[in-house]
């Protein structure tokens, strides 16, 4: 169906000296008739595009949580890695595009009289209704932006945690006596061999403490004038360092939070059949939903059989589009939604149709 959004105006002109009808309009699968000329067209749809920004907090706990009550005494620390999301904003675009489920083939006759006029049919870019026998100006095509996904850091670093392949070796230094007797005499003689050799855990978490302690104490000893400096206003960025590198070396032991702001597009199309579609599901399963709810459709009675002169278009739905997350609602508002609603029918014989391009439904009509 892609030849839709390459015609945007068709003017056909046939001139014989009969009374037929000037078009017949049939289902795109009928069409095009053997007798006649003629082209497709097909009916709105609504499309919606649903940005989303996202809060993501990673829990990470650190590399030396098991000896947190060892060595901190305290439980308080991340045990297990987690990760949170909460919504920051989300907001919902509807787009017109071109149902290619309700496409129709205009056939034109062959013959028409001589107080008939040609018929001029105006297509949108992508392929619905502007107007049948009225000649118009037509806008610039529609552009439905791509999809984006993007993520942020708003606080925390990389995964890794500093410091920890920081002292995983220790030197280890051997005592080797070598004995030397001369006559009756005896002389030991010590060699001192040096090697490295890995710590154990537990080895790692007790030096990671003992640098916690240093720190605190290098940091009271500044705080309490220890050093009898007048260190002026470098006070402060030295004890903003002291600060930093202890945060670094809890971190091993109470693990940390990585934050980031994630941005994503969505595409949803509603259909009868599918009402509601899951955005974004969590690991935790927490569930972002996009639904629809009808509220409103015409009562008129859909047209289903080819009649001579008659256009059809379709009368939108009102629906209620609701955006969830985790059963509470971040988004609400009525929308026409074109592809749920009434197919139905309006006579161009003699006259002039104008179309609206979002909805697709009459909003002029002019009789020549």
């Amino acid at each position: 169906m892609n030849y839709l959004k390459i015609f945007i105006v068709v003017l056909i002109s046939v001139f014989t000296l009969t009374l037929q009808a000037q078009i017949t309009v049939v289902t795109a699968d009928k069409g095009p008739a053997a007798n006649g000329d003629g082209l497709c067209y097909s009916l709105p749809a609504t499309l919606f595009r649903v940005d989303v920004d996202l809060k993501k907090i990673e829990h990470i706990p650190g590399p030396l949580a098991g000896y947190t009550e060892k060595y901190l005494g305290t439980s308080d620390y991340l045990k297990e890695s987690s990760v949170d999301y909460s919504v920051v904003d989300v907001d919902v675009h509807p787009v017109t595009i071109a149902d290619e489920k309700a496409s129709y083939y205009i056939v034109f006759s062959d013959k028409i009289s001589k107080e008939d006029r040609p018929p001029v049919v105006v297509l949108t870019p992508f392929g619905t209704l502007r107007s049948v026998n009225m000649e118009i100006q037509t806008g610039e095509p529609a552009v439905i932006s791509k999809e984006e996904n993007k993520t942020i850091i708003l606080a925390g670093d990389e995964d890794d945690f500093k410091y920890k392949a920081g002292y995983n070796r220790k030197k280890v230094v051997d005592t080797v006596i070598r004995k030397i007797t001369v006559d009756t005499m005896t002389i030991n003689k010590f060699l001192f061999r040096t090697s490295w050799a890995d710590k154990t855990e537990d080895e790692k978490a007790e030096e990671a403490a003992r640098q916690i302690h240093s720190i605190r104490e290098s940091r009271m000893n500044l705080l309490t004038g220890y050093h009898e400096v007048n260190f002026g206003e470098s006070i402060v960025y030295m004890d903003k360092q002291l600060q930093k590198l202890e945060q670094q070396y809890l971190e091993l032991f109470l693990g940390k939070e990585r934050i980031t702001a994630e941005h994503h597009t969505y595409f949803v199309y509603p259909a009868k059949e599918q009402m509601q579609k899951t955005l974004l599901e969590t690991r935790s399963g927490d569930k972002l939903l996009f639904d629809v709810e009808i509220k409103g459709v015409n009562s008129i009675k859909p047209v289903s059989t080819a009649l001579n002169n008659i256009i059809y278009y379709r009368i939108p739905a009102d629906a209620l589009v609701k955006i969830t997350f985790n059963g509470k609602t971040l988004f609400s508002n009525l929308y026409p939604v074109s592809q749920l609603g009434t197919v139905t029918g309006i006579s161009v014989y003699k006259a002039g149709v104008l179309f609206d391009p979002v909805t697709g439904v009459p909003v002029q009509l002019l009789k020549h």
